[in-house]
């Protein structure tokens, strides 16, 4: 990871919480963030399973890590956006981390103006260079 990129994470809901559903639109996210120019997407782990258990698929369904410089926050939020559209009974949480600052942001397209999503990636960008 070179020093200008930053760790995005962003987190699905489905109304209904049905795990199955979540898993295949987490896998489905995942494939067209790949398709941006990120360094990395990679869903997020609950860490090793305990000692003596099984082997257990240890990954929080519907939570990605998206590594990227800041000059793809725009496209990815752009992607986030269609994406939505696309399925407007799926609500996405952005959650962004940089070093020890956390902010959290809940992106509702139905609700968000364009001039609120500028200045929305405008801040974001701000905040991870």
């Amino acid at each position: 990871m070179s020093e200008n990129t930053s760790t995005l994470f962003v987190e699905l809901s489905v109304d209904g919480g049905d795990p199955a559903e979540l898993d295949e639109l987490t896998r489905q996210l995942a494939g067209e963030l790949n398709d941006l120019n990120v360094d990395d997407v990679i869903q997020v782990s609950e860490g090793d399973a305990p000692s003596g258990s099984k082997a257990l698929d240890m990954t929080q369904i519907g939570q990605l890590a998206v590594t990227l410089a800041p000059s793809v926050v725009g496209p990815l939020f752009d992607l986030l956006k269609s994406w939505v559209q696309r399925k407007p009974s799926t609500p996405v949480k952005v959650r962004v981390r940089v070093g020890k600052r956390t902010a959290q942001i809940e992106y509702d397209p139905t609700q968000t103006s364009a001039k609120d999503l500028e200045a929305l990636i405008k801040t974001l960008n701000k905040t991870i260079r």
